[in-house]
């Protein structure tokens, strides 16, 4: 993996430009490096030997981790006996490094720009994704976004598809969330739900069976917790009503407060 790091890093010095420096020592800072220039890096056409490397260095590191099936998240109706949310038998909850999921689809909360994150090692869910998938994932939203012309960007509650690349998951649905300045609207809701409902409007029509949230819109961009939680259930159960070809909806949290939230509205609620 070593060796892979130091042509992947030396490949994108010179492609970008970017002086760092004298290389780092160990596997672990080269590799924060590697991520960090990926970051950076503008959806620019990239060599097949880059692509190679790359790859390969990804697939070996995914190798290392241990991949959780979606197929073995357990339903809400089995973990929460009492639950009273309709289609409880169809999602579930699961906390964890959702780049480390297998599903058919996961979802991408990402930003209006819809070309992922580019400050270099910031901890968004949006970095992670397209860190770990590969530069391709990039290169697949800069051409979907350039033929959608959009005039300021991916519109909030909007979606686009992308295969998942070296990412367990076959594919990631981009979604921006409402950005929150002051209090809450209904509009704000509204569009939350829409980040959820569109992303399963668009996994059925590409034939998707399963497909897993983060926790859209509450990092960064400030919306409430617990209402964003309610908001994305709510979504969820509604569509599920009139859909038969999605089989599980998994939410997905990685830090503890986000799981305590659902939990208490799992067993309250």
């Amino acid at each position: 993996m070593e060796e892979k790091l130091d042509f992947l890093i030396k490949y994108l010095i010179k492609d970008i430009g970017e002086d760092i420096g004298e290389l780092p020592v160990t596997v672990e800072e080269k590799a924060k490096v590697w991520r960090a220039l990926c970051n950076i890096r503008k959806p620019n056409p990239i060599s097949s030997e880059y692509l190679k490397v790359q790859d390969e260095y990804l697939q070996e590191r995914l190798k290392k981790m241990i991949v959780v099936d979606s197929k073995d998240v357990k339903t809400l109706d089995k973990v929460y006996p009492n639950i009273k949310i309709r289609n409880s038998n169809r999602m579930g909850l699961w906390q964890g490094d959702i780049t480390r999921i297998n599903a058919d689809c996961i979802v991408n909360a990402a930003n209006s720009q819809g070309l992922g994150c580019f400050q270099p090692m910031h901890n968004c869910i949006d970095n992670q994704i397209q860190t770990y998938s590969g530069v391709q994932m990039r290169l697949e939203c800069n051409e979907y976004m350039q033929s959608a012309d959009y005039e300021f960007g991916l519109p909030t509650g909007e979606v686009f598809i992308t295969k998942g690349y070296n990412l367990p998951a076959k594919y990631v649905i981009h979604t921006v969330g409402p950005v929150i300045s002051f209090n809450v609207t209904e509009e704000d809701k509204k569009l939350l739900k829409d980040c959820y409902t569109n992303s399963l409007k668009l996994a059925v029509q590409k034939n998707l069976k399963t497909v897993v949230f983060p926790c859209i819109s509450t990092g960064i961009f400030r919306f409430p917790r617990r209402l964003a939680v309610e908001c994305a259930v709510t979504a969820v159960s509604e569509f599920l009503e009139n859909d038969i070809q999605i089989e599980k909806v998994i939410f997905n949290v990685f830090g503890d407060e986000n799981l305590e939230i659902y939990e208490n509205y799992f067993e309250k609620d």
